[in-house]
C-alpha cells in the first residue's frame, strides 16, 4: 500500500502527452555503486531529443527518485532510452531492451562531477541552478603541498581572492581580502565557516605596529588540519553571501571536511618531511667590514657629529687618545698601532647570516580511517604537524584530533556529531621597545666587524646597539636567546551536532548546534641579565630616587590568558518540488542564533627569579608610572546576535531560474533606536542557460552558455564602536597627595548606530566548449559600501572633537576571469591549464579626517592609499627639493613654508595638499596560473602566483639627521650626496645648526620618510610551488593490501619576479624590516591508502 501511494504521487511528476500516442512505465532503483545505498532525490528523465525522435510535442519528462531510491515513469512510445542523473555521480544512460519495464541503476561517482555539487553552509545546490557568483577548490596534496594552516593553499586558486603573506613566522596568518576591501574600520577580514558553522575568532590583526609583528598571532583557522578538508568554497557576490547576513560584506569562505562512506574500513596515511635551507641575506645590500670602517674614517673627516663616539673606529681613536688629531691630520696623523687596530676591523667579517639563521627539517604526519554501512560512518584522523622557523627559537607545532560520525535512524531521521580539537603551541624571541632583538633587524644593523663570543666563549656586548636615547647598555643576541622565553600555547574545540529530518519527498528538517572554543595560554619571560631588563633599570631610573631604578632587581614573568568562546544554533526547513516537469522550485526558511565571550587576563611581576619562582613587589613613585607599569589587565566582552533568513529558487525548463533570498539580523552591538534593530539583507538573482535554448541544442561543441545576474546587500559590524557612551575609570591628582577616581568619556551616545551595508552587482558568464576542454568564467562586479563607521567631526560645544557615525561610503569595482583548458588529451599524456586573473578598484567615496590632521584624506583614492612628498632631485648642497603644484623645484623652507624654528606656517588643510598619490598597498591585479603534467603514473605540477600593480612604502635607507654610524646599515648610504660625490642620488647628512628649519623638519616631523623616494613597486610573480608526484601501480600494491600510493617531491618558494626589491629580502614583506623572511622548502610526501 505505501509503494501504491508513492507511486501514485511520483506520477504528478510526469506530464501526459497532449498527443495519442501510447506510452509505457519504466521502474526501477538508483543506487550508488560505492556503498550500494540508494540515491534520494536522483533525476529520470527522458531527453528533449528522444522525445522529438518519438514524434512527442512534449517538451521534457522526468521524476524524482523517492527515499528508497525508487521511480516510476511514463515515456512515450518510440523512446529508446532514458537518462539518470545525480550531483556528485557521472550521469547515466539507460537503452530501454524489449518488454523490460524494471531497470537497477547504478551510479558511478567521479571527482570530475563533484563540481556539480556546491555547498554554502546553509544548503546544498546543483551547479546548474546556480545563480550565483561562487568558486569551488577541491583539496588534495598538489593543492595543498607543505604549508602548516589553509589560508596558505589559497594564494593563487580563486579569482577575486587575493593571499599575502604578512610573515615567515610558522603559522603566520596571511592577508585575505575578497573582492577588495569592504570597511574601512570593521573587519576587513572574510568570514570562514567550517561544515555550516560560522567561525569565531578569524581576524588578522594588524601587522604595522612594531609590537604587533614580533607577537605570536593565529587565527582560528590555523586549528585545522588541511588534511581533513574536502572542499572550499569561496562566496563573492550577494547572490551567496546575503545569506550569512552582517558578516557576508568581505566574502565567505566555507570549508567542507571530510566524511566517512559506506563500505569497508579504509586507512589513510601521509606525511610530509621537509628541508628549509637558511635564508641569504645578500639582497639586503649590507656594507662589508672594510666598506663599514672607510664610512666611519670619512664621517669623522665631515661636521656630521651625531653620535661620533659611536663604532669600532670612533672607540679605538678615544682610546688612543687620537680622535682630535685624526679631525685634523687625517689617517697619516695616526701611529702605527692605532692604523693596525684599525686595520684589524676590516679582517673581521661576521657572518651574521649563518649564527642567526638556520637550515631546519619539519615533519607532518596524518592518519584517518573511516567507513560505514547502512546505518553509520564515521571519520576519525589524527595529525602532527612541526615546523621550525629559520630563525633559531622560533618554531611551532599542531596536533589535532577529529571524530565524526553519523547515525541514520530509519529512512526518515538521521544525526550527527563532529568533534575537531587541537593543540597548538608556538615560541618566539622576546622583542624590545626597539626591535633589536628581532634576529631579523639586528642582522641588519648589526656591525659586520661585530663579534658575539671572545676566545674563552664568553659574551662579546655589542654597545653601539641602542635607540634614540643615548646609552652604551650592553647587548648580546646570543644572550637574550638564552636569557629570554616567549611561548604561546592554544586549545582549541569545536563541536557540531546535526539533525536532518526528511518529512517526506519534499520537505526536510534540519537543526545544527556548533560550539567553538579558543583557548590561549601565553607566557614571556626576561631574566634580570638581558637587555630586556636593562633598558626597562635604565628608564626606570630615577633622580628623585638617588638614581636608582624603583624595579626591583631580577627578571620580569608576563602571564595572560584568553579564552573565546562561541556557541551558534540554527534550524531550517527546505522544501523542493518539481511541476509539470517543467519548473523546479526550491524554498528555505531559518533561524539562527549566536553568542559570544571573550575573557582576557594578564599578570606582570617583577624581580622574578625563574629558579625559586618567586617574584618582588613594585613601590611605584607615582601614580603615572603605575600606568606606564601595568601589573594586572584584565577585560571581557559578552555579543548576542539572532537572526531569522529564507531562499527561494525557481527553475523553469532547466533554462531559466530565478533566486531570492533575505535575512534579518539583530544584535546587542546596536538597535538602541527601534528602526535599527533589525537589518534586512537581501539578494536577487537570474540564470539563462542559453546552451539549453533549442536553437543552440544541435550546437554540439558548446557544452555550457549560461548568463547570470545578481543584485543584493551584504552586512558587515565595526566591533569597535558603541551606542552607548563609553568611557574609561582612571585615577587623577586633584591635589598634591590627593586624587580622585574619574570616568573619562571615550565617545558620545549614538541611537542611530548601524550595520555597515555593502550593495553588491554582479554580471557573469560561464562558458564551455569542446567536450569541456576550454572552460571559461567571467564576473564583473560593483560593490558600494554605504552607512560605513567612520569618523565625523562634532561641535566643540557638545563636548567632543569627533565620534565614530554611519556615513561614509566607499566603492569596489572590477573584472574575474578564470579559465581551465584540456591542452593535450591522450591514454598516456595529459596537459591541463588553469589561469585565473582579476582586477579590483577601489574607492573611498566620503571620508573625512580631523582638523588639525595634515595628512590627507583617502577620498578619491583607495582605503590602501600611499600619499607623498613629490621630490625633485637634490639641490647643489645635497638637500631634497620638491615639486609644487606649479611644477617648480623648490627647497623644504618653500614647500612648506617652514618658520625659525621649523615648523609649518600652513593651515593643516593646506598642508593636506602638498602631499600627492602614488598608488595603493593592495595589488590592482591578482591572480594564479597552475599547469598540469600527466604521463603515465607520473604527474608534475607548477603552480604560479601574482599581484600586480601595488605599491609598498619602505623604511628609509638611512636618516640623513639621525643616521647612527654605530650600526650597519645597506650601501645606499654610499650614494648620498658629498662634495665629492655631487651627483648622488640620495641626500646628503645633515648638521644640526645649519639650514635650522629643514634641518628640524626633517629631524622631528618625520618628513624623510614621507618623501616618494621611499615608496616602491611592489608587484612580484611568485613560484608558489612544484610538484613531482608518481602513483604506484595497482597491480603492485594491491598485492600487500594497498588501494592507492603515491609519492613526491615538492619545492615551495622556488622563485620570486619582483619589480624591484632591492635591500629587501622579499617583495611580500619589503614594508616590514622586522618580518621574517618567508622561507624556502624542499618536501618529500607519502600517501597510503589502506
Amino acid at each position: 500500500m505505501k509503494k501504491l501511494v508513492i507511486y501514485c504521487s511520483l506520477g504528478l511528476f510526469t506530464a501526459i502527452a497532449p498527443d495519442a500516442l501510447a506510452a509505457r512505465v519504466i521502474t526501477g532503483v538508483v543506487t550508488s555503486v560505492e556503498d550500494k545505498e540508494p540515491l534520494t532525490g536522483a533525476s529520470v528523465l527522458v531527453t528533449p531529443q528522444q522525445l522529438k525522435a518519438a514524434g512527442s510535442k512534449q517538451g521534457a519528462v522526468g521524476v524524482l527518485t523517492n527515499i528508497d531510491g525508487e521511480f516510476s515513469i511514463t515515456v512515450p512510445d518510440g523512446v529508446t532510452e532514458i537518462e539518470c542523473r545525480y550531483v556528485g555521480y557521472t550521469p547515466k544512460i539507460i537503452k530501454l531492451v524489449g518488454d523490460k519495464n524494471h531497470y537497477d541503476i547504478i551510479l558511478d561517482s567521479s571527482s570530475t562531477m563533484l563540481s556539480d555539487v556546491v555547498v554554502t553552509g546553509y544548503q546544498t545546490i546543483e551547479r546548474r541552478k546556480l545563480t550565483a557568483s561562487i568558486s569551488k577548490l577541491d583539496i588534495d596534496d598538489a593543492k595543498v603541498g607543505a604549508v602548516m594552516n589553509i589560508d596558505q593553499a589559497l594564494a593563487g586558486q580563486v579569482a577575486g581572492l587575493s593571499a599575502m603573506q604578512t610573515s615567515g613566522t610558522p603559522g603566520a596568518p596571511m592577508k585575505i581580502r575578497i573582492r577588495g576591501t569592504a570597511s574601512l574600520n570593521g573587519t576587513q577580514d572574510p568570514l570562514w565557516v567550517i561544515d555550516g558553522v560560522p567561525m569565531n575568532g578569524t581576524e588578522v590583526p594588524d601587522m604595522d605596529d612594531l609590537k604587533d609583528v614580533d607577537n605570536i598571532y593565529q587565527s582560528s583557522v590555523a586549528g585545522l588540519n588541511p588534511a581533513d578538508i574536502e572542499s572550499i568554497t569561496v562566496l563573492k557576490d550577494a547572490a551567496a553571501t546575503a545569506i550569512y547576513g552582517t558578516r557576508a560584506a568581505n566574502g565567505v569562505i566555507v570549508i567542507t571536511t571530510k566524511n566517512g562512506k559506506k563500505g569497508k574500513p579504509e586507512i589513510n596515511f601521509s606525511t610530509r618531511l621537509t628541508y628549509s635551507p637558511k635564508p641569504h641575506i645578500d639582497r639586503l645590500n649590507l656594507l662589508n667590514a672594510s666598506e663599514k670602517v672607510d664610512l666611519e674614517l670619512d664621517l669623522l673627516t665631515t661636521n656630521y657629529d651625531y653620535r661620533e663616539n659611536k663604532g669600532g673606529v670612533s672607540r679605538i681613536l678615544q682610546a688612543a687618545n687620537m680622535l682630535d688629531a685624526y679631525k685634523s691630520g687625517g689617517w697619516d696623523a695616526l701611529t702605527p698601532e692605532v692604523q693596525a687596530k684599525i686595520n684589524a676591523l676590516r679582517g673581521i667579517n661576521t657572518d651574521w647570516n649563518d649564527i642567526l639563521f638556520r637550515d631546519t627539517f619539519n615533519q607532518e604526519y596524518n592518519l584517518s580511517l573511516s567507513g560505514g554501512n547502512e546505518k553509520v560512518t564515521y571519520y576519525t584522523s589524527l595529525g602532527f604537524y612541526d615546523e621550525k622557523g629559520n630563525v633559531p627559537g622560533v618554531d611551532a607545532n599542531r596536533f589535532n584530533v577529529v571524530l565524526k560520525t553519523s547515525y541514520r535512524l530509519n529512512n526518515y531521521l538521521k544525526v550527527g556529531a563532529s568533534l575537531f580539537a587541537n593543540r597548538r603551541k608556538s615560541s618566539s624571541y622576546l622583542t624590545d621597545s626597539d626591535g633589536f632583538t628581532n634576529p631579523v633587524y639586528y642582522s641588519r644593523r648589526a656591525n659586520p666587524y661585530q663579534v658575539p663570543y671572545d676566545a674563552e666563549g664568553n659574551y662579546v656586548y655589542d654597545i653601539d646597539i641602542q635607540g634614540r636615547e643615548d646609552s652604551d647598555l650592553k647587548f648580546n643576541v646570543f644572550e637574550e636567546r638564552e636569557n629570554t622565553d616567549y611561548t604561546q600555547e592554544t586549545t582549541g574545540v569545536t563541536a557540531l551536532f546535526d539533525v536532518d529530518l526528511r518529512i517526506n519527498n519534499n520537505i526536510k528538517a534540519t537543526t545544527q548546534v556548533g560550539f567553538q572554543l579558543d583557548h590561549v595560554d601565553m607566557q614571556n619571560y626576561a631574566d634580570a641579565e638581558t637587555y630586556t631588563m636593562r633598558k626597562v633599570f635604565e628608564r626606570t631610573t630615577l633622580p628623585i630616587l638617588d638614581n636608582t631604578t624603583f624595579i626591583p632587581y631580577g627578571g620580569r614573568h608576563v602571564q595572560s590568558t584568553s579564552t573565546n568562546k562561541q556557541v551558534n544554533w540554527k534550524a531550517q526547513v527546505q522544501y523542493d518540488n518539481t511541476f509539470g516537469n517543467d519548473h523546479d522550485f526550491e524554498a528555505m526558511v531559518g533561524t539562527e542564533i549566536r553568542k559570544t565571550w571573550y575573557d582576557y587576563f594578564s599578570s606582570t611581576v617583577y624581580g622574578y627569579d625563574r629558579k625559586t619562582l618567586t617574584s618582588k613587589p613594585v613601590i611605584f613613585p607615582s601614580e603615572s608610572w603605575a600606568r606606564n607599569f601595568p601589573l594586572h589587565a584584565e577585560s571581557k566582552s559578552e555579543n548576542a546576535y539572532a537572526s531569522f533568513y529564507a531562499t527561494a529558487s525557481y527553475s523553469y525548463l532547466s533554462r531559466y531560474t530565478l533566486g531570492a533570498s533575505v535575512r534579518f539580523d539583530g544584535s546587542d552591538l546596536f538597535g538602541v533606536d527601534k528602526k535599527y534593530r533589525f537589518l534586512p539583507l537581501y539578494s536577487f538573482s537570474g540564470l539563462w542557460r542559453i546552451g539549453e535554448e533549442p536553437f543552440l541544442r544541435d550546437v554540439t561543441f558548446i557544452n555550457n552558455l549560461a548568463l547570470r545576474l545578481s543584485y543584493g546587500i551584504q552586512g558587515n559590524i565595526d566591533k569597535s564602536t558603541s551606542s552607548f557612551v563609553m568611557g574609561d575609570y582612571n585615577v587623577t591628582s586633584i591635589l598634591p597627595g590627593t586624587s580622585e577616581d574619574v570616568i573619562v568619556l571615550g565617545n558620545p551616545p549614538n541611537r542611530r548606530l548601524r550595520w555597515e551595508k555593502t550593495h553588491t552587482l554582479n554580471a557573469g558568464i560561464d562558458f564551455a566548449v569542446l567536450d569541456n576542454a576550454i572552460s571559461f568564467s567571467a564576473d564583473y562586479y560593483y560593490r558600494k559600501g554605504n552607512d560605513l563607521i567612520a569618523l565625523r567631526m562634532l561641535p566643540l560645544e557638545t563636548g567632543f572633537q569627533s565620534t565614530n557615525v554611519n556615513w561614509a561610503s566607499m566603492r569596489n569595482q572590477g573584472i574575474e576571469f578564470a579559465i581551465a583548458t584540456r591542452n593535450i588529451n591522450t591514454k598516456d599524456f595529459t596537459w591541463t591549464t588553469n589561469l585565473n586573473i582579476a582586477y579590483n578598484e577601489n574607492t573611498v567615496l566620503r571620508e573625512t579626517v580631523p582638523s588639525n590632521q595634515t595628512t590627507p584624506s583617502r577620498e578619491g583614492h583607495p582605503v590602501s592609499a600611499i600619499f607623498a612628498y613629490k621630490t625633485a632631485g637634490l639641490d647643489d648642497e645635497g638637500y631634497p627639493l620638491f615639486l609644487n603644484k606649479n611644477g617648480e623645484k623648490v627647497t623644504a623652507t618653500e614647500f612648506m613654508k617652514l618658520n625659525g624654528a621649523g615648523a609649518s606656517t600652513l593651515t593643516a588643510e593646506e598642508q593636506r595638499d602638498l602631499y600627492t598619490y602614488i598608488g595603493s598597498g593592495d595589488p590592482l591585479i591578482t591572480g594564479g596560473f597552475v599547469n598540469t603534467f600527466t604521463y603515465k603514473q607520473f604527474d608534475l605540477t607548477l603552480n604560479f602566483a601574482f599581484n600586480l600593480l601595488m605599491y609598498t612604502r619602505v623604511t628609509p635607507s638611512y636618516s640623513p639627521t639621525w643616521f647612527d654610524r654605530g650600526m650597519n646599515t645597506n650601501r645606499d648610504i654610499l650614494d648620498r650626496w658629498t662634495p665629492q660625490n655631487p651627483n648622488a642620488a640620495l641626500p646628503a647628512l645633515m648638521v644640526e645648526g645649519y639650514r635650522q628649519p629643514e634641518y628640524v623638519q626633517y629631524a622631528e616631523f618625520g618628513t624623510y620618510g614621507m618623501l616618494d623616494s621611499w615608496v616602491k613597486r611592489s608587484d612580484h610573480v611568485r613560484l608558489q610551488n612544484v610538484r613531482f608526484a608518481y602513483h604506484l601501480p595497482g597491480s603492485l600494491i594491491s598485492r600487500i593490501g594497498m588501494k592507492n600510493a603515491t609519492v613526491a617531491v615538492e619545492a615551495r618558494n622556488l622563485l620570486v619576479f619582483g619589480a624591484n626589491y632591492k635591500n629587501y629580502l622579499d617583495p611580500e614583506t619589503m614594508g616590514n624590516q622586522f618580518a621574517q623572511p618567508i622561507p624556502k622548502s624542499f618536501t618529500f610526501s607519502l600517501n597510503v591508502t589502506f
